[in-house]
This record gives structure tokens, C-alpha cells and sequence, in this order.
């Protein structure tokens, strides 16, 4: 008589090449996979939104820049006159509005509300600028004579948590006929 059971006992060796489960290795070697790609998802995260601010405070920049060019174009007599020559953007700045203005009056109004847009000014509760402080622009007259001028819009972004100095300059020609 032969002995089944001994033939149909399986060694030690057997249960390890007949295993169909996960590993506990396999398993930890996948949570470190994933964990790495969630990583890198969150950095890509943080990067787009830290471009998307940066590309907001340029677009800012740039509509009021073209903003003080307008009211630059709007009041020629006043560009006649080097009322806007060196003109720079600041928390004191003043505006009183007039019925009839000059156009040195109109030139004034016209910094005080470009002001209002970068400074908290006098009394003004609840203020938010429209570039991150610090924040200033700037017309400056090219040359002696003609009407070429320079508009610098200047503003702080935080980087990687440093303060970094941006700025964007725009140059331009008014037309006018003298």
C-alpha cells in the first residue's frame, strides 16, 4: 500500500512558488511611486498659480500703463504744456475735481486717479492695489524736444519666498499738431 499523504504533502519550498498574492514589498514600492507623482502633481500646482499670478500683475501693468497714455491722449494741450514730462505716482497725490479744468488741472486729476489705483491714498478705507506693494508708475519725457515718452509701471512679487523687483516699460509717441 502506498502512502498518498506523503506524496500529496507539499515542502516548505512549494508555498513560495505557488504564491498569487501582493507582497508587502510590491505594495511599498507603489506607495512610493504614487507618493512621488502626488508630489509632483502639487509643485506643478503651485508653480501654475504662481505664473498665473505673475502673468495677472503684467496684464495690470499694462492697463495702466495704456490707461495714463489715454488720458495723456485726451489731453493734448496739457502734453503741450510738459504737465506729464515727470510725473510719478504716490500716496499724496492730490485730485480736486473742477467744473472748467485747465489742462494743468486735468494733468493732476489724472495722476491722483492713476494714483488711486497703486496707493492707498488719504481717508481711502478698504483699499486693494492693483499691483502688489510696493507698487509705482512713472512718465518720463525722452529727449528735449518732441513727444516721446516712457511709462514705467514698477511692482513686488514673491518668489519662492524672496521679494522680487518687476517692471514694464512702455515707450510711445503722441502725435500732435503744434
Amino acid at each position: 500500500m502506498v502512502n498518498l499523504n506523503k506524496k500529496q504533502m507539499m515542502k516548505p519550498t512549494d508555498f513560495r512558488k505557488r504564491q498569487n498574492g501582493v507582497g508587502l514589498i510590491e505594495v511599498l514600492i507603489a506607495v512610493v511611486v504614487m507618493s512621488l507623482g502626488f508630489l509632483a502633481a502639487a509643485r506643478l500646482q503651485v508653480e501654475g498659480m504662481r505664473f498665473s499670478q505673475s502673468a495677472y500683475y503684467q496684464s495690470q501693468a499694462h492697463f495702466l500703463a495704456n490707461d495714463m497714455i489715454d488720458r495723456m491722449r485726451s489731453n493734448i494741450p496739457g502734453v503741450l504744456a510738459d504737465e506729464y514730462s515727470t510725473m510719478t505716482t504716490s500716496s499724496s497725490a492730490a485730485g480736486e475735481g473742477c467744473t472748467i479744468c485747465s489742462p494743468a488741472e486735468i494733468a493732476t486729476l489724472d495722476l491722483f486717479e492713476w494714483s488711486a489705483h497703486l496707493h492707498p491714498l488719504t481717508g481711502a478705507a478698504g483699499f486693494v492695489p492693483a499691483l502688489y506693494a510696493p507698487a509705482s508708475g512713472q512718465v518720463t519725457r525722452i529727449g528735449a524736444t518732441g513727444q516721446r515718452y516712457a511709462i514705467v509701471m514698477s511692482w513686488t512679487e514673491i518668489v519662492q519666498g524672496d521679494s522680487e523687483d518687476q517692471s514694464l516699460t512702455i515707450h510711445f509717441e503722441l502725435e500732435t499738431s503744434e
